[in-house]
């Protein structure tokens, strides 16, 4: 071991001993790919910019040689298909959206991993340490009974709000709709801001991502008894309700040009103070807490989202690490991606980015020291609580779910924009989903 190494190890040793047991510890000849040079096609992510900074360190401890190339999300998704499709296996591993693992997997695109993680020649079981994956974000990797991917990234929505505000009208944390409602009402104006801003961009990951929750809170859901019946039920009375409430709390009480917001410009407006609330993704906190990018840090809470007669529901996400199918380098993919998801090498990253996959970082006093900066440390309460009730199924997992979804956030943002009602609109999503879900002979 280098000079360098020894000291990122002896560090991490002291600081989290009982979390992170360096690579080292593991029981696998990390070198038995020696040679091997493997192209992994990342997202433009602020995990991807810190895993890049640990690279190195795997190249030195593996002799495995890693290209790491970056695109933005859209162009990752373009590129990564075309590559999968024709079978030409130039990229050896993969960043991707868990949502597309149905998809991927059926098309037999990307390699089953249930023997990687049970041959002890590539895994220590031990060190691995599965159970350690956070319960959602391990299913989501799961298709038909085999894991497909490793958890790289998380988040879950969370409610932030302004402190300040909120202490100044004397206002609780809001519990249920009808609170977030008063909430935005009493807000909405107050020293020119707006009371809230959501995703109201069409997409399965843009206003879906969001709205999911609340159409779960309201008692409504996507199909009728995924996997069992996948009739849609888009237009249901609940589902209506909640497009109705999602619709007009923006109307009244948020920006204009609020049916074109994706999630930048939310975030945008939390960082420059415009908005006072919003639901969206958890890896906001530590960049709209940041002093050194956001103009509000300081000023923010955090808490779940709140529900209705359905519940809370929180919706969980997370970017994947899997090895393509057609890939000539297996081994040495394997022995990537799993380095780059494993405790001692998580802990690195957390520690800066706040985002681990793993539970017992979530757990450990380090990590909360660390991250108890972010809103006194409600950031980190809220995140625990959401993702440990949070479902990898809260959108349905099926082969053609973006097409679906995409259908849904293009309803969604019209009922936004105020070109349709919630009726209206999602009775031509119901009827399109039905057309949709008898061509790919999911019904009759």
């Amino acid at each position: 071991m280098s000079k360098r190494l020894l000291v990122i190890a002896l560090v991490l040793l002291v600081s989290v001993p009982a979390l992170a047991a360096p690579a080292t510890d593991a029981k696998i000849d990390w070198r038995q790919a020696e040679g091997a040079s493997i192209i992994v096609a990342m997202n433009l992510h602020m995990e991807t910019d810190e895993l890049d900074k640990q690279l190195a360190e795997f190249e030195e401890l593996t002799g495995i040689r890693v290209n790491f190339q970056i695109y933005p999300e859209i162009e990752l998704h373009q590129k990564t298909l075309v590559d999968l499709a024709s079978g030409a296996g130039i990229f050896d591993v993969i960043m991707m959206d868990f949502m597309f693992t149905p998809q991927y997997a059926t098309a037999k695109f990307i390699e089953p991993l249930s023997t990687y993680i049970s041959d002890p020649k590539v895994t220590d079981g031990a060190w691995f340490d599965q159970a350690d994956y956070m319960p959602a974000l391990w299913d989501a990797v799961q298709y038909k009974n085999e894991v497909y991917a490793l958890p790289f990234t998380v988040e879950t929505t969370t409610l932030f709000y302004r402190k300040d505000i909120y202490e100044a009208l004397g206002l609780a944390v809001p519990n249920t709709y009808d609170e977030l409602w008063e909430a935005a009402k009493a807000i909405h104006g107050k020293d020119g801001i707006d009371a809230i801003g959501m995703r109201g961009m069409r997409g399965q990951g843009m206003n879906i991502y969001v709205f999911a929750g609340f159409m779960q809170g309201f008692g409504g859901k996507f199909v009728a008894d995924c996997p069992n019946d996948m009739t849609p039920v888009i237009n249901s009375p609940e589902n209506i309700a909640a497009a109705d409430y999602y619709a007009k709390i923006l109307q009244e009480y948020g920006p204009k040009g609020a049916a074109s917001w994706d999630w930048m410009e939310v975030l945008s407006a939390l960082q420059g103070g415009t908005i006072a609330m919003s639901i969206d993704a958890s890896n906001f906190g530590p960049v709209i807490d940041d002093a050194a990018t956001s103009k509000t840090a300081g000023k923010w809470g955090y808490a779940m989202v709140p529900g209705g007669a359905g519940g809370r529901h929180p919706s969980v996400y997370t970017h994947t690490l899997a090895i393509n199918a057609n890939s000539r380098q297996k081994v040495a993919a394997w022995l990537f991606i799993q380095w780059a998801t494993s405790k001692d090498i998580q802990v690195q990253r957390a520690l800066k980015s706040g985002q681990p996959t793993r539970q017992s970082i979530w757990d450990s006093a380090e990590f909360r020291s660390a991250m108890a900066h972010i809103g006194d440390g409600q950031w980190i309460d809220a995140s625990i609580e959401s993702l440990n009730i949070a479902s990898a199924d809260y959108r349905p997992r099926f082969e053609h779910w973006r097409e679906f979804g995409d259908q849904l956030g293009i309803a969604l943002q019209s009922v936004i924009a105020k070109a349709e009602s919630a009726q209206k609109a999602l009775d031509a999503c119901q009827n399109a989903l039905v057309e949709l879900m008898k061509t790919h002979k999911y019904i009759k």
